[in-house]
């Protein structure tokens, strides 16, 4: 007889929401033919704000780590002192692009400043971490809701949507450099990336769109069939900037 799980499964992409009647959140993860239907025939339910299912080893964040990085892997360094962190501390979201192996100390430190920070702060900075499996690297995302203004060389203005700074170090690094990023900005009402550790970045400025009067208080307008957030008035802010995928350094 085939295993009844309680809980709904959907994909979308390479992505799958996970769902039961008592939870009031979805739970993801990162969708993998070879797994997926040893996951949906099992029934997780929440322990200590986790998904977890015991006969799967604990934590849908550990299950997915031992899919992607091997059994051998995660009790090895389990054993050594390190934890999975979910990057962005939702421990709801289990995808491989939100886990990484941090040691057990700096997974702490990073619960008291950088995600109560980035939290507190993301109406102003939304600073997001992700790790491109297909690559190694990890990227550190900014989106700026706060009218952000960057000066070149020659002296010329750019007002900044989002930045991207793309990283070949120690995810220990990144999470420092993140802080750093937060701390400075909220001191001085600026940040310079010119000191991180990043190995590459890619800046989008602000697109220039003239606002009719009707326009300057919604959340979204259509130029030429394209649909464009209206940010700075109070009434939508990015929240989060997703990483750009197979991005590798010039």
């Amino acid at each position: 007889m085939a295993r009844k799980s309680k809980n709904t499964f959907e994909i979308y992409g390479d992505t799958i929401s996970i769902m039961r009647e008592d939870w009031d959140n979805r739970a993801f993860a990162t969708y993998r033919e070879d797994y997926f239907e040893e996951l949906s025939t099992h029934t997780w339910g929440l322990k200590n704000e986790y998904p977890s299912n015991d006969r799967l080893g604990g934590g849908l964040h550990r299950y997915m780590m031992a899919k992607w990085y091997g059994d051998d892997v995660l009790k090895d360094l389990t054993k050594n002192g390190y934890v999975v962190d979910h990057m962005n501390n939702d421990h709801m979201d289990s995808r491989i692009c939100n886990l990484e192996f941090l040691k057990h100390n700096r997974n702490v430190a990073k619960g008291q400043y950088l995600d109560k920070e980035a939290k507190q702060m993301r109406d102003r900075l939304a600073v997001s971490l992700f790790k491109d499996f297909s690559t190694g690297y990890y990227q550190v995302t900014i989106g700026c809701n706060d009218h952000i203004v960057m000066t070149d060389g020659m002296g010329q203005e750019h007002h900044i949507n989002t930045i991207k700074l793309l990283y070949d170090c120690d995810y220990s690094l990144v999470v420092l450099d993140a802080e750093a990023i937060l701390t400075e900005y909220e001191a001085a009402g600026k940040f310079s990336i010119v000191n991180l550790h990043c190995c590459d970045s890619r800046i989008q400025e602000v697109v220039d769109i003239k606002l009719l009067d009707e326009e300057k208080n919604q959340d979204v307008v259509i130029r030429d069939g394209v649909s464009y957030l209206i940010l700075g008035n109070g009434k939508i802010s990015l929240d989060s900037v997703h990483y750009e995928e197979g991005w590798l350094p010039l």
